[in-house]
C-alpha cells in the first residue's frame, strides 16, 4: 500500500470517510486524509461525494465544514462523474443509492474504495472485487 515506493495507491473515498475526518481530529479517517496530503495516497472522489458530505455536515455538524473545505483544498482530489450505464451495472450488486459511488470508484480506476459503510459497501466487498476488480476497505485497513 503506502510503503510501495514506486506507485502511490489511488483511493476513492466516500462521504463516510470525509465526514469522519472532518468531525474528528483523531482516528483512521483523519490519518488517511493527512497521509494523502503528505502524498502517500492519491485521493479520488465524485461530485456526489462532495455534495453528500457538505449536506450531511451542514445538517449534523456545521462546525466541521471548514475542516472539510481545508481538506478539499489541500488534497485537490480528482473528481469523477460516472456514466449512467456503469451506475446501472453497479446497481445490480449494490443498492441504487450507493451505485453512483461504486461506479465512480470503478471508472476512476482506483486501487481501493475506502468507506465506513458496512451495511451497503463493505458487505458486498467480495462481489465488487469479483465483478469489478474493486477492493473495498475501511480506513483502518487502508492505513495498515
Amino acid at each position: 500500500m503506502a510503503s510501495d515506493q514506486t506507485k502511490v495507491s489511488k483511493i476513492f473515498i466516500d462521504s463516510s470517510v470525509l465526514i469522519a475526518a472532518s468531525i474528528s481530529p483523531k482516528g483512521s479517517a483523519r490519518d488517511l486524509i493527512l497521509s494523502s496530503i503528505r502524498g502517500e495516497y492519491e485521493i479520488i472522489i465524485s461530485d456526489l461525494v462532495i455534495e453528500e458530505t457538505r449536506r450531511n455536515l451542514g445538517e449534523k455538524a456545521p462546525e466541521a465544514l471548514p475542516a472539510l473545505q481545508l481538506f478539499l483544498e489541500s488534497l485537490n482530489p480528482e473528481v469523477i462523474k460516472p456514466s449512467k450505464s456503469l451506475v446501472t451495472k453497479a446497481a445490480k450488486i449494490i443498492d441504487l443509492k450507493d451505485a453512483p459511488i461504486v461506479a465512480a470508484a470503478i471508472s476512476s480506476k482506483a486501487d481501493y474504495l475506502v468507506s465506513f459503510d458496512r451495511k451497503h459497501l463493505l458487505y458486498h466487498k467480495r462481489e465488487l472485487k469479483e465483478d469489478f476488480e474493486l477492493k473495498v476497505v475501511t480506513p483502518d485497513e487502508m492505513i495498515k
